[in-house]
């Protein structure tokens, strides 16, 4: 299985390789039709083969050894043999380096072509001598033609070469030295003055039936020339625009696991580097939301981690809300029967049954509070309807413990003490540690409703201000007033009938 797998990454590596000698034979191919078109226009067969005998041994051979030692590099990083360190450079510049090895070769080779007639080496074809001027013209028109293609088309080679990389090595590319506008400036001012300048060649060279020809060939030369390098340069500069836009899709559909390959040392190569590092960061932070929810709340760890103000604390914040306390009746005793192992297990299974059960109907859970927990609606996540809400969910936590199955044969039951009023959502603590908490007169009842269960031999116990708030359409009974301890004057209190 191994094997097989390590196969896959091989093939594909060989086959990219492969792809670099194509994409510098192109100069080679284009040069082929091009000769193909002008030995038809210009009726002389026999012209093709010196032209193409000498285009194979400048540019299939001197290329072909250029084009070796290219991409070179990058096969012994393949192969595991050096470092990327070693060959990013390299592969940052390689569409500059082949285009300037098809320029070293492509130019004395036009040199050789175009002066041969001048001093009789026609090999065998009636090859005419061209005006001084149309030769100037169509030595740097031609080469200027190839080499800009070359770039272009090694360009695009690049893209998916990076693809590969970062696919099968997990690579990119973090040097860039190149300017977008640039590519894009060579680009538009070569596609718009090629076709004029050999235009302009044969002109001011030429009359009559051989300037009809010379036109006709560099009309339709510039034709697919403006055709093939179109194509090359759309898609060697906008599929990693293309890319980058259907990795910002991703990440607006919040998937953050989305990373792009870079592909050129340009402006969109940094732009798509600095793409990775953004949702690298948003990842994290996504990260640290996610687990420090898991200690406060996810509304208070999101106030922290998005107050500009970097202070490291959630803003203070005044609202009435409904407070819930839980304790878990006889737990004590429970605990001393069993093992620790089953203690935390039977604590475990209830807070899984419990906190989701809050959650449901929009509850916070703030703190954890031995074997019971602090609870709060409308604060620090604002909801409607709090005050109901919370009553809804001290019915679920009821219902839903009932069907639970602890270890040992355990099983629990939960008080419950529910109060509303006004409180306030303070970050508490030292420098080095801090705590998220409400305060206010309204918890220190809650709490002690709670507590009042004992008393009357309830299960859930809600204060008059909860039941006025949100009680409409429950069954509850008023069980009088009573004193709650650390406040003063006594408070209204009714029984919540789980059954209801």
């Amino acid at each position: 299985m191994t094997a097989l797998s390590d196969a896959a990454p091989d093939r594909a590596s060989r086959t990219i390789v492969r792809r670099y000698y194509l994409a510098m034979s192109v100069p080679f191919l284009i040069d082929l039709v091009t000769s193909a078109v002008y030995v038809a226009i210009e009726n002389d067969p026999f012209a093709l083969l010196p032209m193409a005998t000498v285009s194979a041994g400048f540019l299939l051979g001197g290329v072909g050894l250029g084009a070796y030692l290219l991409i070179r590099p990058v096969q012994r990083f393949l192969a595991g043999e050096i470092g990327f360190g070693e060959i990013e450079q390299r592969l940052a510049s390689l569409p500059r380096h082949s285009a300037l090895v098809v320029a070293c070769l492509y130019a004395p080779m036009m040199a050789l072509r175009l002066l041969s007639p001048r001093i009789g080496v026609t090999f065998g074809a009636t090859i005419e001598v061209a005006a001084w001027i149309d030769t100037i013209t169509t030595f740097f028109v031609v080469t200027s033609f190839n080499v800009v293609l070359t770039f272009f088309v090694v360009s695009a080679y690049l893209d998916q070469l990076c693809e590969h990389l970062f696919q099968y090595k997990k690579v990119n590319i973090g040097t860039f030295h190149g300017a977008f506008r640039r590519k894009v400036g060579v680009a538009v001012l070569f596609v718009s003055f090629a076709a004029i300048a050999l235009l302009a060649g044969d002109i001011a060279s030429y009359d009559g039936a051989r300037l009809l020809r010379e036109a006709t060939v560099d009309v339709t030369a510039s034709f697919v020339g403006a055709i093939t390098i179109y194509y090359w340069i759309s898609r060697a500069l906008t599929r990693p625009i293309t890319r980058l836009d259907h990795g910002m899709r991703r990440v607006a559909d919040n998937d953050l696991t989305i990373r792009l390959p870079v592909t050129s040392d340009d402006e969109v190569g940094r732009a798509t580097g600095g793409f990775n590092q953004m949702v690298e960061g948003l990842s994290e932070r996504q990260y640290l939301r996610d687990t420090f929810g898991k200690y406060v709340s996810e509304s208070v760890a999101s106030a922290i981690l998005d107050d500009k103000r970097r202070t490291g604390r959630a803003v203070a914040t005044v609202a009435d809300a409904t407070l819930m306390f839980t304790d878990i009746e006889g737990f004590t005793g429970v605990s001393e029967r069993l093992t620790p192992a089953d203690t935390a297990s039977i604590l475990n299974t209830y807070l899984g049954t419990v906190v989701p059960a809050i959650q449901r109907h929009g509850g916070e859970v703030n703190s954890f509070i031995g074997d019971g927990l602090f609870a709060s609606f409308n604060l620090p996540l604002p909801l409607e309807g709090h005050a109901a809400a919370a009553l809804r969910a001290a019915l679920d936590i009821q219902r839903a413990l009932a069907t639970v199955k602890f270890a040992g044969g355990v099983q629990l039951r939960t008080r419950v003490g529910i109060n509303t009023g006004p409180v306030i959502g303070v970050t508490v603590g030292a420098a080095d540690r801090l705590s998220y908490t409400l305060l206010g007169d309204a918890v220190n009842i809650a709490s002690r409703v709670e507590q009042l269960n004992k008393h009357f031999g309830t299960l859930i116990l809600a204060t008059e201000s909860t039941v006025r708030a949100g009680g409409a359409g429950l069954a509850c009974v008023r069980l009088g007033e009573t004193d709650v301890r650390g406040h003063q004057g006594n408070v209204v209190v009714y029984r919540i009938d789980p059954a209801a």
